[in-house]
């Protein structure tokens, strides 16, 4: 018999959050006092994934990625 090595395939995700600071608009009417308005700023979020595929021949995928990713087929 023929020994082939096994297939592999990990994937991991996290989730990325970028909040931009908020926008203020200082309003100045000569028949009222003066305010602000406040615009608040956008908030972006990813959700980066990385996959690997491969042959448990190459290497030990495990020390790769520690415990960030999950094993499967």
């Amino acid at each position: 018999g023929v020994v082939c090595p096994e297939p592999f395939a990990l994937t991991s995700n996290e989730t990325c959050v970028i909040k931009y600071p908020d926008t203020i608009v200082d309003i100045v009417d000569p028949d009222l006092p003066p305010y602000s308005v406040i615009y608040p700023g956008p908030t972006l979020t990813t959700f980066p994934q990385q996959t690997i595929v491969g042959s448990t021949a190459l290497f030990d995928i495990r020390n790769l990625l520690g415990s960030r990713g999950s094993h499967g087929l």
